[in-house]
């Protein structure tokens, strides 16, 4: 027994070991409640600083559209389909937007007389945007993008005939959005591999992605043992990806951000990503709708 004299008298009180031990039992369940309940607001707050990057980016998006009656490429080279090779013109949407993601004096610096890996555009290019990183996202450089343009609505090398918004050396107006702005994917959440990833003003799958794949199934090649890494061809392009638990950030055109989940219908997403396929997702009718369609194809 441990015996503790009080300040006020001569008598002391009796502490069992047992009890000490109980005590301290009921602290550590506490504290081990507690640390998930922390790990959860930190990915909600990091969830809201992701949402808000999206946000400056679809102000950005609209502002552009705007001033200069389209969107911007998704990127620009004299010839494709676009090799994720540190090679070629590959100036493309990120870069046109810094003007409106109060980035001016970055995209003053930028020489587009000459191509994105030039050295002389070696100063800007290592420029780390904040806007353009998301919080929770883990093992990137300090000069990427964790955000990408949507090229298409499957797995498909970057080029002049894709069926999503930001595509090979085409700027696209809301009249070539026939789905609409509200039905339209614009952006969306991505990964890569470190040694992969050329930074947010290549215009390649550093900064534009698919539907081709479901949402984080890129994890596997961003996280996989260097020995283990699937290669891929030069023209590969990719998926949506993010490090936020079960899902990622989509941006629709009509500036709609929603956090998608790993389990969405691929049919959807693919769907969202085309721009004029004129196929509305079933998610987005009414349930009559949806019911006399089903009745339908009974």
């Amino acid at each position: 027994m441990i015996r503790i004299k009080t300040r006020t008298s001569n008598r002391f009180v009796g502490v069992t070991l047992v009890e000490l031990l109980v005590v301290i039992a009921i602290i550590g369940v506490l504290v081990g409640m507690s640390v998930p309940a922390m790990q959860n607001m930190r990915e909600m707050s990091r969830r809201s600083h992701c949402e808000q990057n999206l946000t400056q980016l679809s102000l950005g998006l609209a502002a552009y559209s705007l001033r200069h009656g389209y969107y911007p490429a998704g990127t620009i080279n004299d010839q494709g389909p676009i090799q994720s090779e540190p090679s070629g013109y590959h100036h493309n949407w990120v870069s046109s937007l810094l003007p409106h993601l109060d980035a001016a004096n970055v995209y003053d610096a930028i020489d587009f007389n000459v191509g994105v890996y030039d050295p002389a555009n070696e100063p800007a290019r290592m420029v780390r945007i904040p806007t353009l990183l998301c919080p929770s996202a883990s093992n990137v450089r300090d000069y990427t993008s964790c955000y990408a343009g949507i090229h298409a609505s499957e797995e498909t090398p970057i080029d002049e005939d894709n069926d999503g918004v930001f595509i090979l050396n085409r700027r696209l107006d809301d009249r070539d959005i026939a789905d609409g702005l509200g039905y339209t994917l614009f952006l969306a959440e991505k990964l890569s591999p470190f040694d992969e990833d050329l930074g947010w003003m290549s215009g390649t799958r550093s900064t534009l992605r698919n539907t081709g794949h479901a949402i984080n199934d890129e994890r596997s090649r961003v996280y996989a043992p260097a020995s283990e890494v699937q290669p891929v061809t030069a023209e590969y392009v990719g998926g949506i990806a993010s490090d936020h638990p079960g899902g990622a950030y989509l941006l629709l055109g009509g500036g709609e951000i929603q956090f998608r989940s790993v389990s969405i219908d691929s049919l959807i997403l693919t769907q969202m990503a085309a721009r004029a396929d004129k196929a509305i997702p079933k998610e987005w009718q009414s349930k009559q709708q949806v019911a006399d369609d089903l009745a339908e194809e009974e």
